[in-house]
């Protein structure tokens, strides 16, 4: 029963998952998703009892996938300048392709769902692991000397965040998702502060 349990909750949040993607928080209603699975609303209910956690549980699973892929990818890099910045490729494209996921991370929205809002603390704490192993990486190759790598990993990646801030209030565009020109332009600076931060560490 238990296993049946997790395949259905599984199989509700890859389709909600695409509707969230596609349509957003606002134009997605739970019909749809049931009707997507031919399941009745009851049952999607009975796992999910409102669309903001179930929202909140499809972040989670993006946000795990971001962390799956660019675990990976830090791991097999040759050095330190290339887990970083496979780290911010690899991050900005899967939030690029569900930007309607990640929406209320990536904005300053005042109405954000207290379903949402619970989630954010665990993706910062599980990228600010992220860039620890990259640091880590870099201490075991003698490439950096950190004396705090945790430290110095959550100040590398406030910097990173603070900077998206900064460029989507230069765009003007605090409250509109960033457009692809946006998220090149993030990416790129991005890419310089972190090679900036990290050449500051070399031994």
């Amino acid at each position: 029963m238990a296993k049946n349990a997790d395949a259905k909750r599984i199989k509700i949040l890859e389709a909600a998952k695409r509707r969230f993607a596609h349509y957003g928080l606002a134009k997605t209603t739970m019909a749809e998703i049931a009707q997507d699975l031919s399941f009745s609303k009851a049952l999607l209910y009975y796992y999910f009892p409102d669309k903001n956690r179930l929202y909140a549980a499809v972040f989670e699973m993006a946000v795990d996938e971001i962390i799956n892929e660019t675990t990976e990818k830090i791991r097999t890099s040759k050095d330190v300048t290339e887990a970083m910045e496979a780290f911010l490729s690899t991050r900005l494209t899967v939030i690029k392709e569900n930007f309607n996921i990640f929406e209320f991370s990536y904005s300053l929205r005042n109405e954000m769902p207290v379903d949402i809002e619970a989630v954010l603390p665990s993706l910062f704490e599980k990228e600010i692991q992220q860039v620890s192993l990259i640091l880590k990486k870099g201490v075991e190759t003698k490439e950096l000397v950190v004396d705090d790598v945790e430290l110095t990993a959550k100040i590398l990646l406030i910097s990173l965040l603070g900077m998206r801030i900064g460029i989507l209030q230069e765009f003007k565009n605090l409250f509109l998702p960033p457009t692809k020109e946006e998220f090149d332009y993030i990416l790129g600076l991005q890419k310089k502060l972190s090679h900036i931060f990290i050449n500051g560490l070399r031994a």
